[in-house]
């Protein structure tokens, strides 16, 4: 969200900025025309239609949808590669095709039209009975470097495809803008990773290691919030794995007090800090952790400058404290902090009509700040007795007055997209905070 501020091609926008399957190229959206991103596939249908209908709502209702499929190519997955695509394999009973002018894409493209008969479900009577409509079709293939892009454009059966809708997506298709640096696919990344630990620390063992981990000795390493970062900037992998990798590196070195440190050398950097609960429920459940709302838990941490820790429950019991005492312990600790580093905010609407409001700055300890009822007081002097908050990430949230709702729908979406695309994810709930506290958000 921080780096785009606008607010969805719903909010009036005449084209918003889509970005593709990992960063590799973006796409400019027309506001006629309404996208969604589901693992390497992208729809494209008619705004106007609701993306909630199930599958023969939509067929009687959208006169064509356009998928596109993105995949990097793999030489030994055959599926991935140009030839797979002809209209042949894609369209079932194909009564004619024909290439028709490419893209003006800087990239290989072949483009078709054609049609074709969709196969009758059902007995075989009914086949031999019915006399099925043919439908329209459009298929383009982009070859871009290591990956392919694959668009099909279907009409309604016996409906045509109108040529202003056809150029509305000819035209959505031309506005690729492929990246520079392609970020390779999760598995590939996990091999890079393995090949500078293995340069960096060769006296090690480095391994693949299950969900998406490596492991490196006895220490496993989740690459997730790692791989967000690297699709950003995928020309910077050293700059942004090295750093956590020698970190884990150097703990394995660390000596049985270091690792167990006393209370009263650490108390003063105990914090707290918001986690995704199904993450704290799995990889992170030997350690302390209080749940709160929206899909999220309170975890704790050691400060350690550069870094950070989380407390362990072996820690809690040598210290000799409950889970309720060291809770205390870190939001004292935060109030302190949240005192000596005031939160710069950028208010956005009228003077006497706030709408909405984020953090100038990211920063590690922005979203743990909701635990706090000083900033909840602030919030609600500023945006009304109740308003909506959105925590898509460790490092930003974005606050919306409930006095304008269809921008609270407006953010909600882009809540999504952050959570989805951004570093430290925590949820794409929204929350609300009332003059009883935090809950989680629930449309009427």
């Amino acid at each position: 969200m921080p780096e785009d501020p606008k607010i969805p091609f719903s909010a009036g926008q005449p084209q918003h900025l889509f970005k593709g399957p990992a960063n590799w190229f973006t796409l400019r959206v027309p506001g006629d025309l309404h996208i969604e991103q589901t693992e390497a596939f992208l729809e494209v249908r008619p705004a106007a239609v609701s993306v909630s209908e199930d599958a023969e709502d939509l067929e009687r209702r959208f006169p064509w949808s356009m998928t596109l499929y993105a995949a990097w190519v793999d030489d030994n997955e055959p599926e991935t590669r140009a030839a797979s695509f002809d209209p042949a394999n894609l369209f079932p009973k194909v009564l004619n095709s024909a290439r028709v002018a490419p893209l003006t894409v800087t990239a290989k493209c072949q483009t078709w039209a054609g049609t074709s008969v969709r196969p009758t479900s059902g007995a075989w009577w009914k086949w031999l009975l019915s006399k099925p409509k043919p439908y329209a079709w459009r298929l383009w293939i982009i070859e871009y470097k290591d990956i392919i892009v694959v668009a099909s454009l279907q009409a309604k059966s016996g409906v045509p495809l109108p040529a202003n809708d056809v150029a509305a997506c000819e035209s959505l298709l031309n506005s690729i803008r492929f990246a520079e640096v392609l970020a390779r696919p999760p598995e590939l990344f996990r091999s890079d990773v393995i090949a500078l630990a293995r340069k960096h620390f060769p006296l090690l063992t480095t391994v693949a290691s299950e969900n998406f981990s490596v492991r490196i000795s006895d220490s496993n390493v989740n690459l997730a919030n790692f791989y967000r970062s690297y699709i950003h900037e995928p020309e910077r992998l050293q700059q942004i794995v090295l750093p956590g990798l020698t970190t884990v590196v150097r703990l394995q070195e660390w000596g049985a007090e270091q690792l167990m440190p006393p209370l009263e050398d650490v108390a003063d950097r105990i914090m707290p800090m918001l986690y995704p609960e199904t993450d704290a429920d799995s990889s992170l459940a030997e350690f302390v952790s209080v749940p709160w709302v929206g899909g999220l838990t309170i975890m704790f941490v050691l400060d350690e400058d550069s870094t950070y820790r989380f407390v362990h429950m072996k820690m809690l019991e040598m210290w000799q404290l409950s889970v309720d005492d060291l809770e205390e312990l870190a939001m004292e600790n935060l109030e302190l902090y949240a005192r000596d580093n005031p939160l710069e905010v950028t208010l956005i609407g009228e003077g006497d009509d706030p709408r909405m409001l984020v953090p100038v700055q990211p920063n590690a300890y922005n979203s743990v700040r909701l635990l706090g009822d000083h900033l909840h007081s602030r919030l609600r002097q500023m945006l009304g007795a109740e308003l909506v908050v959105g925590v898509p990430n460790r490092d930003f949230f974005v606050a919306v007055s409930l006095k304008h709702p269809q921008l609270v729908g407006q953010v909600q979406q882009r809540v999504i997209e952050d959570y989805q695309s951004m570093h430290h994810p925590l949820t794409q709930r929204l929350l609300v905070i009332s003059a009883d506290g935090v809950s989680e958000y629930c449309e009427d």
